[in-house]
């Protein structure tokens, strides 16, 4: 949580101990302390980094948290009391500057954490709360700090109401990571009903979307638990899939691929038009027509050179994606163009350009030329 929704928490909370003296029991959100420990210091910001330094990782590391200071427990039945903070806590704790202790944290793990410390009143009685937002990233010790007993490399996180080392075992790193990998399972649906909401009667992981003004498709990558696109060939001939269905929305027909009873299951961005329709492939696909044909392995810079020692460019560097359009020859563009889609150009191919492109390959006396060495020939497969 942040320190948004933490703060509209914690308001709850107050509301409900100062009318109705209830409050949540320790949890993955909310811990309690009665009193700080002052070790024998002085330095108040000393005092609250030995007090709190291990918890602000803890929840830093997990949702975020609530510690309200000034509540008693009993350890033999774990009965809350909200007692208060007496006079020496509670002066102590109005000294705290929280851009010193985020500075502290950069000493501990090269990063800052964010933070609100305020204190509260029911009745007499004196409170403070400290709010610890959630961070995007795991925060990592990167030394032993023996004071505030962290050690180095160990990963502190929330789980049961009580601080937990994460890598102290196998078997608890892989807890700590099924707990991460289902946070990032609930990110995905939230973006996905921020996205598109309309969706979301489905089950969004079942969900593509297509992107056939950039080639891109989106959709959720379950090895890793979450959102993520690649690139990949889109027909985009007037006669391509992409386009019938584009029309067949313009021609209201799309009834004709869906239901009364459901949404449909895709979402289409843009549309496609040619000022001078052309097939062509991608230089990926390219790449996998040629490997095909070809005696001998290369990688996909060395097939620039290919280009160019054909003449078809002028520089075996050039970019795929926005080059320089000098850098091509326009007496080659029966092989070699540049297409430009939404606001991306592109270096595309004819399917013609798979053979002069085999045949180079294939010539082992002009490899010193090309390549300056001899390609590797294929493995050939035992029978």
């Amino acid at each position: 949580m942040n320190l948004k929704h933490l703060k509209e928490q914690i308001s709850i909370t107050i509301d409900n101990l100062k009318n109705y003296g209830i409050f949540p029991k320790e949890n993955n959100h909310y811990d309690y302390k009665f009193e700080l420990n002052f070790y024998g210091l002085t330095d108040a910001v000393e005092i609250f980094m030995r007090n709190f330094a291990k918890d602000i990782l803890s929840f830093s590391n997990s949702e975020g948290g609530i510690l309200i200071l000034g509540i008693k427990e009993d350890k033999s039945t774990g009965n809350l009391e909200d007692i208060g903070l007496d006079t020496k806590n509670f002066d102590l704790l109005t000294k705290i500057d929280l851009n010193l202790i985020s500075q502290q944290f950069n000493k501990i793990a090269k990063v800052g954490v964010d933070l609100d410390l305020q204190s509260f009143q029911s009745g007499t009685r004196k409170f403070f709360y400290l709010l610890i937002e959630k961070q995007n990233q795991i925060i990592i010790p990167i030394n032993d700090f023996p004071d505030y007993k962290i050690k180095k490399g160990d990963i502190i996180y929330r789980a049961s109401g009580k601080n937990e080392i994460a890598n102290s075992t196998t078997q608890d790193f892989n807890r700590f990571l099924q707990i991460k990998a289902n946070e990032k399972n609930k990110e995905f649906m939230e973006i996905w009903s921020k996205l598109l909401p309309e969706m979301f009667d489905i089950n969004p992981r079942e969900v593509l979307i297509l992107n056939p003004k950039n080639n891109t498709v989106y959709g959720y990558n379950s090895k890793d638990n979450l959102l993520s696109s690649s690139e990949i060939d889109i027909d985009q001939t007037e006669n391509g899939v992409f386009n019938i269905i584009l029309n067949a929305i313009s021609a209201g027909e799309i009834g004709k691929i869906s239901n009364d009873e459901g949404k449909p299951i895709y979402k289409i961005v843009g549309e496609l038009k040619s000022k001078t329709p052309r097939d062509f492939i991608y230089f990926s696909s390219l790449i996998d027509k040629v490997k095909l044909k070809t005696n001998f392995n290369f990688t996909s810079n060395q097939l620039k050179f290919v280009f160019k020692y054909l003449k078809w460019i002028n520089d075996e560097s050039l970019p795929i994606e926005n080059p320089d359009e000098t850098k091509l020859n326009i007496e080659f563009n029966q092989f070699i163009w540049i297409e430009t889609l939404d606001k991306t150009h592109k270096v595309v191919f004819s399917e013609n350009a798979i053979e002069p492109l085999v045949l180079a390959i294939n010539e082992k006396t002009i490899h010193q030329t090309i390549f300056g060495k001899l390609l590797q020939p294929k493995s050939k497969k035992k029978k």
